[in-house]
């Protein structure tokens, strides 16, 4: 199993590879900043430059992405794309609506990804100018190269959960800021709360059936991610807070955990 998981992940990061290299020549020639690598289900498409809406099947792979436009998901949509400057990964699940920014400077872009409701998973690659921004209607996410899972809707707010790496999540309203790690949930709320805890089995298990409804993930990759949320296999942790001290500055307590 451990040799299909290498061959697996070789043959991705070929791909990827192929994939930028073959874009390279025109990746900034046309403005693009995105492109659809794979789609499912119910999907719509919004191009903000001329109002073109696409459904269905005209969502396919190699779409091009460009700035402020839309995607939406319905019930059993899904919608993956790359960035063309690093590789980035955006995975749109069902019922979720993205609006993807972007500012091409020199060879790389400048991104912002606007989330007002869904399940969105980001495979981020590490960012060598500018952080990676997330939006809500509650929070602002800070990202410089990580994978994490959001949550959003408009009652409860968001839900941010860390697999790698470290997000600096802000909420709009109480301007309290939380550090995600792996293993961590932040939840931020509209009325300025905010929450940080170690995420729970039966949350990551939701957000695993979904990779694997779509087929991101077979069944023995679902059931090892599973086993190594759980606790086994699993390396320290720890959750880092900043705490305003009253006088404008910022102090971090940082709780380890296993």
């Amino acid at each position: 199993m451990e040799r299909e998981q290498l061959q697996k992940q070789l043959l991705l990061m070929i791909n990827i590879i192929f994939i930028l290299f073959f874009l390279s020549s025109f990746i900034f020639s046309n403005n693009g900043i995105a492109m659809i690598t794979k789609s499912k289900g119910t999907v719509e498409y919004k191009n903000n430059a001329d109002g073109t809406v696409l459904k269905r099947k005209d969502v396919r792979k190699g779409l091009s992405l460009y700035d402020k436009d839309r995607i939406v998901t319905g019930s059993n949509g899904f919608a993956k794309y790359i960035y063309l400057d690093d590789g980035s990964l955006i995975k749109v699940h069902k019922n979720a609506e993205v609006y993807v920014y972007g500012a091409i400077d020199k060879r790389s872009i400048i991104k912002q990804i606007n989330v007002t409701e869904g399940n969105v998973k980001f495979e981020v690659s590490k960012q060598s100018s500018s952080d990676f921004t997330v939006v809500t209607p509650t929070s602002v996410a800070s990202v410089k190269g990580t994978d994490f899972w959001l949550k959003t809707d408009d009652e409860d707010g968001d839900q941010f959960f860390g697999l790698s790496g470290l997000v600096s999540v802000t909420n709009i309203e109480s301007n309290e800021i939380l550090q995600l790690t792996r293993n961590t949930t932040i939840k931020s709320r509209p009325d300025g709360q905010m929450v940080i805890q170690k995420t729970e089995p039966k949350d990551f298990r939701k957000l695993q059936e979904l990779e694997l409804d779509v087929g991101e993930i077979n069944e023995s990759e679902f059931n090892q991610s599973i086993v190594e949320q759980s606790g086994e296999d699993l390396p320290e942790g720890e959750i880092k807070v900043q705490l305003d001290d009253g006088s404008g500055s910022l102090k971090e307590i940082i709780i380890k955990y296993k």
